[in-house]
Order: C-alpha cells, then structure tokens, then sequence
C-alpha cells in the first residue's frame, strides 16, 4: 500500500532504458551479430539479462494501474507517466504506428482500447530474448524459402501488425461515429488532425533515411533511430494531453518543424557528409533537451493542479497549512542563525 503507483512505472522505464544503453554500448552500430562467430557479438548472458529486465518491466508496467486503484490515487498524472514514458521508447515506425492510432482512436472516441496483442507482444519479447540465450543469434540466420530470410519474414510481420492495428482503429471510430453516434470531432478533418504531424514524421523520416546523400542512417544509426523516437514521443504526448484536457490536437509540433528543417539542409543543401552528421547529432540533442523540458513543465502544473485539489478540502487544507507553517518557521531560524554569523 506505500508504493505510489507512478513508481512502479518509472521503474519499470528505467529497466527498459537501462537495457536500451547497455545493449547500445556493447553494439551501438547495430551490426556485432551481423556475421556467424563475429568477435564483436554480443555476449550470450546479455540476452538472458535483457529478459528478465523486459519481463520485469512490463509487469510493473502492468501493475501500477492496479496498484493505483488499490491505494484509491488513480488519476490524470498516472495515465501521463504511464503512456508518455512508452513513447520515448518506440524508436521504429511499426511501432509508431500502433501506438498513434491506438490514440487517435481514443482522441475521437473517447475509448482507449488497449487489447491483449500488447501483452503477448511483451511477452513474446521477453521470450524472444530468452529463446537467443539459450540457441545464441546465429540460429536465426536461415531462409524460410529460396531468398527470403528469417530477417525479412520477421519485419514483413510487424508490417502486417501495422495494417490491421490501423484497419481495427478505423473500424472502432465509423462505429462511433455513424452507428453509436458518439464521435467527438465535427469534421474529416479535425478527425483526421492527431494524424497529420506523425504522417510528416513517418515520411520525413523514410525520405531522409534512402535519399541522404551521406547514408546518415548507415552512418549512426541509433542516433538517427533517437532523434525520430523523440520527436514522435513528444508528438503522441501531446495528443495524450489533448485527450485528456478534451481540447483540440495541435496541426504542428516545434520539435517536428526542427526535424523536417535538418532533414531539408541535409537533402537539398549540398553539405558535406561529415557536417550532415554533425547536424543529426546536434537535432538529437536539441530535441532531446526541449521535450525533457516539455516533460517537466508538464509536472509542475499537474503539481499546482493537485495542489489545488489539496487545497479545496478543508481537512487535508488544515494539515496541508500546518505542515507548510512548520516548514516555513523552520527556514526562517536557520536563515536567521545564518545571517548573525
């Protein structure tokens, strides 16, 4: 009953972003286990560590809605913490893709239907790692027929996972608006705008990763990968204000108008590889910063919106002035001894 529930979901993020750099660290170029007995593949225990990390992550991920409903705290911080924290992780557009509609859908229906798919993609995840510790990476390096891989069946997967995600999404919203009648836009196109900024991002991003004249992609990948993730992340953590507050989604978002804007100069401004680069790694940083910062300013004012709540019941206002007295008497001796030195 002492654990806040927003604990157990930071905690969980931080297993999985520990994962995220550490995997990074051993194979940042995505390409230690590309070749059979490669002396830079990554160790065989780090796939059992990744697992049991997964599994934990995504059962305290599991649990803090429960705990929440339990200690009786449920609130708007608590859907905040748990969704926006995901996002910053979701650094492949397949991803993307299921997680943005599963919020548009909600941004008109008012529903977030989150079905199991997502646990047993977790899970299969985290066996998934399992699996590679014990037969090693080098298993899964056959062809399923004459010149398809394993590799290539495996992403044709998550493509088809796309697909059906984005047709159920649409078929949950027609039945809310032309059967239910329950939709919440009055227009295609105010229906239509949560989708706009991550469509410009998707196709930015694909143009941007075949056309770059220095192969920026190939270059440093996980920088490339971060720099999208973050920027879809601050993007869907809009929308989930958006839904929340009930108000409408924003067209633009700053940190995509940075993207496209370096993505431009890199494509059409004739610059040098080496500057193309330079240009990926200062936008990483840059967004990185500015969506942390939307991050925190988003915390103080649920702070001062709770503080508010806090405030209008006479109980916890009594306790809450007693407590903020005793901490102001205390300051005030120490800042006065202070000042007799």
């Amino acid at each position: 009953m002492w654990i806040a529930p927003n604990v157990l979901t930071l905690a969980g993020f931080l297993l999985v972003m520990f994962g995220f750099f550490f995997v990074s660290f051993l194979d940042y170029d995505l390409d230690a286990n590309s070749n059979f007995s490669s002396p830079r593949a990554i160790p065989n225990w780090v796939w059992l560590f990744i697992s049991i990390l997964t599994f934990t992550a995504h059962t305290l991920d599991g649990t803090d809605g429960k705990q929440a409903r339990r200690t009786g705290s449920s609130g708007p911080t608590g859907e905040l913490c748990n969704v926006s924290l995901v996002r910053l992780l979701c650094i492949l557009i397949s991803v993307q893709v299921v997680f943005i509609t599963t919020h548009w859908e909600k941004y008109n229906t008012g529903i977030l239907y989150l079905s199991w798919g997502y646990d047993a993609s977790q899970y299969g995840l985290a066996g998934f790692y399992l699996l590679t510790y014990f037969v090693e990476y080098e298993f899964y390096k056959f062809y399923v027929f004459k010149s398809i891989t394993f590799a290539v069946c495996f992403e044709a997967g998550f493509y088809v996972i796309c697909i059906t995600s984005l047709v159920m999404s649409i078929y949950n919203m027609y039945l809310s608006y032309f059967v239910d009648e329950t939709g919440r836009q009055s227009s295609l196109y105010e229906a239509c705008l949560p989708v706009f900024s991550s469509a410009v991002l998707f196709a930015v991003s694909v143009y941007w990763a075949k056309y770059s004249p220095s192969n920026v992609i190939d270059r440093d990948p996980r920088i490339y990968f971060w720099t999208m993730g973050t920027v879809f992340s601050n993007i869907a953590c809009r929308l989930i204000i958006a839904q929340m507050t009930q108000t409408r989604a924003e067209p633009f978002n700053f940190l995509l108008c940075m993207y496209c804007a370096v993505a431009f100069v890199s494509l059409f401004g004739h610059i040098r590889a080496q500057t193309e680069l330079i240009l990926l790694r200062l936008l990483a940083i840059g967004v990185t910063l500015a969506h942390l910062h939307y991050g925190i300013c988003l915390v103080r004012i649920f702070l001062l919106f709770s503080l508010a709540i806090l405030l209008c019941n006479l109980k916890l206002k009594h306790l809450f002035s007693e407590s903020l007295t005793r901490f102001f008497t205390v300051v005030s001796i120490k800042v006065e001894r202070w000042g007799n030195f």
